[in-house]
């Protein structure tokens, strides 16, 4: 239409207004996975010393590790994300969640081999054999409790930020309007002719 100027939407600068966040709740999530993440680590590094008696596949795939770094860097991402909402931290912290739900799925699973493995008393075994794997047992126990809740928390938050990213009225965008361009050719020939001054002048009879 002439006379008028186009807006356009741009890019999204940023995602989701403070009615759409939930205060608090993924700061809470992302603590409890920096916790997890250490706790992998630090209890991995001790059944790593146990291999020895305490046969863990855990440790044999490197999960403790792997994920350790996965969930600290998911729950950085989470909080991150909460206090500043843009486009790159909520697909990062997205992504880095459906990771460490796999990892966390994968530890479930090696726990649960080890605990199978390990689980019966072996005839053979001396007394700190034993000490080493009811240790062992009770480590795996303690992070198999861990890593349900973790996977729990990056299913939640990846699907948090799934229905968060959908397009909805609270999602502000850029407007940048584009150059207004006005035709003001007039077509003269609709316009009445004002009266000339001799006609205005001469008195009608």
């Amino acid at each position: 239409m002439q006379g008028m100027g186009s807006l356009r939407l741009g890019s999204r600068t940023v995602m989701y207004t403070a009615e759409t966040l939930p205060k608090g709740k993924n700061r809470v999530m992302g603590t409890i996975q920096i916790m997890t993440g250490f706790m992998h680590i630090g209890f991995g590094i001790v059944l790593t010393t146990l291999t020895n008696v305490y046969t863990s596949v855990f440790v044999i795939g490197e999960i403790p590790f792997l994920g350790g770094v996965s969930f600290i860097i998911s729950g950085c991402l989470s909080i991150g994300a909460e206090k500043s909402p843009t486009e790159c931290a909520v697909k990062g912290s997205q992504t880095m969640n459906v990771i460490s739900a796999i990892f966390a799925l994968l530890g479930i699973v090696a726990f649960i081999v080890d605990l199978n493995l390990n689980g019966l008393y072996r005839s053979g075994f001396d007394y700190y054999s034993y000490l080493v794997l009811l240790a062992g047992n009770g480590i795996s126990i303690v992070l198999l409790i861990f890593t349900i809740l973790e996977f729990c928390i990056a299913v939640a938050t990846a699907n948090f930020w799934c229905r968060a990213t959908r397009l909805s009225s609270n999602e502000a965008m850029l407007i940048v309007p584009s150059a207004t361009r006005v035709d003001l050719a007039v077509p003269l020939a609709d316009l009445p002719q004002p009266p000339s001054y001799a006609e205005l002048a001469t008195p009608e009879v």
